[in-house]
């Protein structure tokens, strides 16, 4: 009876670092059957994984799509948030947060700049798709015209309209906060 692909074998120690802070590359036991899970390199592949000895599912661990906007003003002002939560509180960072099941990236960066700041937006363009493989990320980010003027929401602290020579680039959360603020600035011919 087969029960799934051939292990290579059994090695102790954790995943490789760049998924060790994934949510999900702690799991022990097996979604499938609910037996405790190992590492090791399956049959056919080259990559340490997680899998089940006893049914022989291999639990992925992907990176999580994360959406988020560079809202724009008439004005040519950006809006900023300052992160209410961690990591990296009090950092500045565009709204954006994690993808649901059974939303566009469109939506989910609409919903996320809403919930964060308050703030409708529409006309969303895509500017650029950034990786962050530490965390384990993709980073969606659109370009999309303001809708009123916002307000701090629950996971952020405050709301800031920025001129473009006025960006805290010192202030910013993440790499990705300030690779997506570059591009948004060469777009506009002000790179």
């Amino acid at each position: 009876m087969d029960r799934g692909p051939r292990v290579a074998g059994r090695a102790p120690g954790a995943i490789e670092h760049a998924v060790s802070s994934h949510p999900h590359a702690f799991s022990r036991y097996c979604m499938q059957c609910g037996q405790r899970l190992t590492t090791a390199i399956p049959e056919n592949d080259t990559r340490r994984r997680l899998v089940c000895l006893d049914c022989g599912f291999v639990h992925y661990i992907n990176p999580r799509p994360v959406a988020g906007t560079i809202p724009v003003r008439d004005d040519g002002r950006i809006l900023l948030v300052r992160r209410a939560i961690s990591p990296r509180m009090g950092m500045w960072v565009f709204p954006g947060g994690y993808m649901d099941v059974g939303e566009t990236a469109e939506e989910a960066a609409a919903r996320e700049t809403l919930e964060e700041a308050h703030l409708e937006v529409v006309n969303l363009q895509l500017l650029g798709v950034y990786t962050r493989p530490e965390p384990g990320v993709v980073v969606i980010v659109y370009e999309a015209v303001a809708r009123g003027e916002g307000e701090a929401g629950h996971e952020t602290s405050e709301i800031g309209w920025f001129h473009p020579e006025r960006i805290p680039w010192d202030e910013l959360a993440f790499d990705s906060t300030g690779w997506a603020l570059r591009d948004w600035l060469k777009r506009r011919g002000l790179g």
